[in-house]
Order: structure tokens, then sequence, then C-alpha cells
């Protein structure tokens, strides 16, 4: 954008009244995130607290839709990442969230497991060798429900404080699964956080099959589909065959969406929950 323009616009942004302040708001929003610089340089020189309050929510827009695109874009790639997905969904409200660490403790642990595999181990195998650096070296665990917090979906913070909710661990689980090959999926049982180990039945169709299923909250323990259906039954919900089946690793992220609502809400940060759910709705 033109300078001239853009020093227009910005001095229009404490104009009293609403209808003009928001027509200025919504061209200032749909600027490219390039423009944040200037629009901070602008904030530092401004000494009029109004303007540095509305220019701190136009710089917060432009944030959060540079992070919804993103994650838009994330959901039609071939094979949206989850370790991707959960930072973009920590982006969303950090937009400053720092990446490094966390890829340098997913390669940690991919690294550690990674040298105990091998051609020759069962998928069985695999997962125990995933559980035990997991589990018993890396210590992850997580949180009770009845205790939400507004951090524990964070994957930064959570990789480091090694706990999170239920959802943060299965994505953080699965994600390191398949960055090493190995076949670990969420599954679509309503208001669970369930994984399953899937098998390609037929190359030239793509078909695929569950092995067996995996509680990433209980430690990674297997269990297999009678004992999920002996689950769904107790949940006195209609038994249906996609419960079984490997969800798109959008459906998790959606449940980390869905998770932050929820919990924002009981903790009374109702500031976030519009954002969550126009991302929820753009997955």
């Amino acid at each position: 954008m033109n300078e001239n323009k853009l020093t227009a616009l910005l001095s229009l942004l404490d104009d009293p009244t609403p209808e003009i302040y928001k027509r200025i708001e919504n061209e200032l929003t749909n600027l490219p995130i390039s423009i944040i610089p200037q629009l901070e340089d602008y904030w530092l020189d401004s000494k009029n607290t109004i303007l540095q309050e509305r220019l701190e929510q136009v710089i917060n827009k432009i944030q959060f839709s540079h992070v919804k695109k993103e994650l838009i874009n994330w959901g039609k790639s071939e094979s949206p990442n989850l370790i991707e997905g959960a930072i973009l969904v920590n982006k969303s409200y950090n937009p400053n969230l720092i990446t490094e660490p966390i890829r340098k403790v997913i390669d940690k642990i991919k690294k550690d497991v990674w040298l105990e595999l091998n051609n020759q181990l069962t998928a069985l195998e695999k997962i125990k060798i995933l559980n035990h650096f997991f589990y018993n070296i890396y210590n992850y665990q997580a949180l009770s429900p009845n205790q939400p917090t507004n951090w524990d979906s964070d994957i930064g913070t959570v990789l480091s404080q090694k706990q999170g909710n239920y959802v943060i661990i299965s994505i953080i689980y699965a994600g390191i699964a398949q960055e090493l090959g190995i076949p670990v999926y969420g599954i679509h049982l309503t208001d669970s956080v369930l994984l399953c180990y899937v098998d390609k039945v037929d190359e030239s169709s793509k078909k695929e099959d569950v092995l067996f299923y995996i509680n990433p909250i209980d430690r990674g323990k297997v269990f297999g589909r009678a004992e999920l259906q002996f689950l769904i039954e107790s949940k006195k919900i209609v038994n249906r065959p996609k419960y079984y089946k490997a969800a798109e690793n959008t459906s998790l992220i959606k449940r980390l969406v869905k998770h932050n609502i929820s919990v924002y809400k009981k903790l009374k940060l109702t500031t976030y929950v519009p954002n969550f759910k126009d991302l929820y709705k753009s997955i």
C-alpha cells in the first residue's frame, strides 16, 4: 500500500464516528501481514491512547487472519501434518510463538524412537517402542479434564511441561508416529480421543484396515475391536461403522479447537472464543 494512503487511514483510526472507524478498521485488517512492522512503528510514535488501542486490535486481526489462511491451506494439503496443525492453532492466539524449540523436541523424540526401529518389527512392537520413549523416557501424561487450564493445549508449553489435555497429547503422539512412518491416526468416536494403527489392505485401491486401537491417555494401551465396541455401547450412543475407522488429521485438529472453545468458556476467557469458532468452521 502507498505510504501516504496508509498514513491517511491510520490518522482516521481514532475517528469518533463508529461507521468511519469500522470502515477504516476493515480496510486496514485486509492488509498483508508484512504491513505489521509499519503499524507497530506508528503505534510507538503515537501518543493517542484510543488510536493505540484500536491499532492493537487491527494488528491482532491481521495476525489471526494470516494464521486462519495458513490453517485452511494446511487442511487442503494432501497429507496435513499434525504437529504443524497444532502449531497453527497455538499461533491463532499467540502469533509470536517461536516454533524452533517445538521442532527440536519433536525431532529429538523421533530420533530416539527411530534408532530402535527396523523393518523386521511388527506393528505392535513398533508401538511398544514408541510407548516406551513417549511415556517412560520422556514422561508425557494427560492432565485431568476436571482441571482445565489456559495453557494445556499449547503445544510448546505442553512439550516443555510434559503434560497437557488429552487432545493435544493424542496429537503429539500420533504426529510423532506419522513422521516416523508409523500409521497411527485418530478415529471418529464422539467425545473420546482414541487412536488406531492402520494397515493398507490393497495398495492399488488404497483401502485400509485397522489392526488395533491405542489409548494415548492410558500410556498407549493397545486394544481390539471388541473392546472398542464395548466402550461405544457403554456410552449409550448409536453404534456406527465410522467409529471403528481412521479419521483424517483435520479431525483431530478440529477436536483441539473445539476443546479450546469449551475450556476458554469455562475459564471465562471469552475474548478468544469467537476466533476459535471461526477456526473450527474453517478447517
